[in-house]
C-alpha cells in the first residue's frame, strides 16, 4: 500500500464519514444560550417583581410567575413542590394521579434537554395572553420537537378551589410527559445510574453522566488504538522514513479522530443537556481532529514532494516548501475557526469581511518581501546557481553559502558576507563560475627587445609543444601567438584553457605551465624583458665671470 494511496483512503474517509457525526441540528447554539436569560437568574427576580392578580401562596397568579416558582421548584428538585404547578385533573388512566413528583421528575428531564424558554415573552397578566391564538384559558411557554412533531408546553388557567382562578402546567402537557421521557428522558440506564450517584451538576451534567462520558472516551480511545495500532503495523512496508511518518499519522491525529467519531456516535447515551448539547454542535473537537489530520496529511505530501525532489537533484528547492506547508497550515487553521465559531451561533461574514481587508493591508506591507519570495521561487527554478557554487554577482565574487526565501547568501573572497535580496538577485546578471567546464589561463610573455626571431621562433614551438603533450591542456581551444613588437618588449600571448573547474587544481596546473614556459624561454637562450625606462639629463655650460 503506497503512501500516496494512504492518504487518499484518509481524505475519502473524512468525505463519506456519517453526517449524523457533525451535526447536531436540533440543538441550540451556545450563542442563543448566552443570549437567552438563565432559569435561575430568572428565578431570583420572583421576589424582585411586583405580584398581580390575585394572592396565591405558590405565586400561580400569572403564567409568567406560575413558570418561575415551577422553575425554581424543578431546580431545587423539590419535585413534591413542583405537583403544585401540574394539573392533574383528568388524565389518562395510563398516569396515575399519585405520581405527580415522578412526573414532575420526568418532565425536569425534558426540560434540561430540550426546553429553551423566554421567560419575558411569557405574559405577566393574569387573564393571560389572548392573542396568541390558543383558547384564552392556555398559554403557550414553549414548544419541543419531537420525532412525531412539535409539542406545545402550554400552562393552564385553572379553578383553584375557592373560586379564584390560577395558572398550572396543562393537562393537555401533562399527559405528554411520559412520552416526552421516553424520548428525552435518561433511559433506564440512565435512570439508575441518576439514583446511584449524588445529584451534582457540573457544566449542565449530572455526575453520573460525567462518569458515563469518561467511560465511553476511554471505550473510544481503546477501539482507537487497537485500529491505530493495525495500521501503524503495515506501515512496516515502507521505508524506513515514510515508516515513521505513517506510524506518527496513525498514532496521532488519526486515533484522535477515531476517538472523536466514537464519542460521537455514542454521545446520546449519556442523554445530555442543552449546554452540553451546544458544546456538542460547536464541534470543537471534532474541528480539532479533522484540521489536525489534514495538516499531518499535508505534512506528509510535502515530506514526499521533498524526497521526490531530492532525489531529482533538486535538494535546495525544498525550501520553498516550508513556506507553502505553513501557508496551507494557516488557511486550515483559519478555516476551522470560522467553522468552529459559525457552529457556535456567530456570524462570520462580518469576519470574513475583516479578514479580506486586513489581507489586502498586509499585502502591501509585505510587497517587498513577497517580491523577494518570488524572487527566490525563480531561482530555484531556473537554478542558476546552486548552493556551494562560485558566482559573479555584478563586483561582488563568492560562493554561495545559502538560498533563502528573503535573500541569497555570498561568502566574498575577502571571508565576508553579502546578503542579496533574492528580487534582484533573479533580475541581474549571474556569472556562475562554477559551471565552467574548464578554466582559461590568459597570460603575456614579454621577451626582451634582442630575442632573435630564431629565438621566438624556437619559443613558440616549444609553448606549441607543451600544449600538445600537457595532459590539463585542452589543445584544440589553446594557442599561443607571437603579437607585437611592445614599447620594450617583444609581447606573446599565452591562450590556454585548462582542463578542471577545481580552481585550486587550476592553480597547481598553472604553476606546472608557468615553470615549464620559464623552461623553454632558458633553453633558447632569451629571456624575459624587464621594463627599463632610460632618463638623458643634459648640462648647461655656465660662462665664467670676470
Amino acid at each position: 500500500m503506497k503512501m500516496a494511496h494512504f492518504t487518499r483512503y484518509i481524505l475519502a474517509m473524512l468525505l463519506i464519514l456519517p453526517t449524523t457525526l457533525f451535526s447536531a441540528e436540533d440543538a441550540p447554539t451556545i450563542k442563543e444560550l448566552v443570549e437567552t436569560k438563565d432559569a435561575e437568574k430568572a428565578v431570583e427576580l420572583i421576589d424582585a417583581t411586583p405580584a398581580k392578580g390575585p394572592h396565591d401562596d405558590y405565586g400561580r397568579s400569572t403564567p409568567r410567575s406560575s413558570v418561575l416558582h415551577f422553575a425554581r421548584t424543578l431546580i431545587e428538585r423539590d419535585f413534591e413542590a413542583a405537583v403544585n404547578y401540574m394539573d392533574l385533573r383528568n388524565l389518562p388512566f395510563t398516569i396515575d394521579e399519585e405520581s405527580g413528583a415522578e412526573l414532575a421528575r420526568k418532565l425536569y428531564i425534558v426540560a434540561l434537554r430540550t426546553m429553551i424558554i423566554d421567560y419575558e415573552a411569557i405574559s405577566d397578566e393574569p387573564e393571560g395572553d389572548l392573542n396568541d391564538g390558543l383558547p384564552s384559558y392556555r398559554d403557550r411557554v414553549t414548544t419541543v420537537k419531537t420525532n412525531e412533531g412539535p409539542v406545545d408546553i402550554l400552562m393552564q388557567r385553572v379553578p383553584r378551589g375557592d373560586g379564584v382562578f390560577i395558572w398550572k402546567l396543562s393537562n393537555a402537557t401533562v399527559s405528554q410527559i411520559p412520552a416526552l421521557d421516553k424520548e428525552f428522558g435518561y433511559g433506564p440506564v440512565g435512570d439508575k445510574l441518576s439514583l446511584m450517584f449524588p445529584s451534582y451538576v457540573i457544566v449542565g451534567l449530572e455526575l453520573w453522566q460525567w462518569v458515563m462520558m469518561f467511560l465511553l472516551l476511554g471505550t473510544g480511545y481503546l477501539l482507537s488504538f487497537v485500529i491505530t495500532w493495525l495500521l501503524a503495523k503495515l506501515t512496516k512496508f515502507y521505508s524506513k522514513a515514510r515508516e515513521e511518518r505513517a506510524a506518527k499519522f496513525a498514532t496521532g491525529p488519526l486515533r484522535f479522530l477515531f476517538t472523536v467519531i466514537f464519542f460521537r456516535a455514542t454521545f446520546e447515551l449519556i442523554a445530555p443537556s442543552l449546554e452540553a448539547q451546544a458544546l456538542f454542535k460547536a464541534q470543537t473537537f471534532l474541528i480539532v481532529a479533522v484540521v489536525w489530520i489534514l495538516i499531518a496529511v499535508v505534512d506528509i505530501i510535502m515530506a514526499n514532494i521533498a524526497e521526490r525532489m531530492a532525489k531529482n537533484g533538486q535538494a535546495d528547492a525544498t525550501v520553498l516548501l516550508r513556506p507553502a506547508r505553513t501557508a496551507i497550515r494557516i488557511t486550515l487553521i483559519i478555516i476551522g475557526g470560522i467553522t468552529w465559531l459559525d457552529n457556535m451561533g456567530y456570524e462570520v461574514t462580518t469576519l470574513m469581511a475583516g479578514l479580506g481587508v486586513g489581507g489586502v493591508a498586509v499585502a502591501f506591507a509585505a510587497q517587498r518581501s513577497l517580491e523577494n519570495l518570488i524572487g527566490s521561487v525563480m531561482i530555484y527554478s531556473s537554478q542558476p546557481v546552486h548552493v556551494g557554487d562560485f558566482c559573479k554577482f555584478g563586483g561582488t565574487l563568492g560562493v554561495v553559502e545559502e538560498i533563502g526565501l528573503r535573500a541569497t547568501q555570498l561568502r566574498t573572497l575577502d571571508r565576508s558576507v553579502v546578503h542579496v535580496p533574492n528580487a534582484k538577485f533573479s533580475t541581474d546578471i549571474i556569472e556562475n563560475l562554477t559551471q565552467r567546464d574548464k578554466i582559461l589561463y590568459r597570460t603575456r610573455l614579454r621577451l626582451s627587445l634582442d630575442t632573435t626571431a630564431k629565438q621566438m621562433q624556437d619559443v613558440l614551438n616549444g609553448i606549441r609543444e607543451l600544449i600538445e603533450k600537457h595532459e590539463m591542456i585542452d589543445e584544440q581551444t589553446s594557442r599561443v601567438r607571437f603579437l607585437e613588437f611592445g614599447e620594450y618588449a617583444q609581447e606573446i600571448e599565452l591562450y590556454v584553457y585548462i582542463k578542471t573547474t577545481d580552481f585550486i587544481e587550476y592553480l597547481e596546473h598553472r604553476e606546472d605551465i608557468n615553470l615549464r614556459v620559464s623552461e623553454i624561454i632558458e633553453s633558447c637562450n632569451t629571456r624575459l624583458a624587464v621594463p627599463t625606462r632610460i632618463t638623458q639629463l643634459e648640462q648647461n655650460e655656465i660662462p665664467a665671470t670676470t
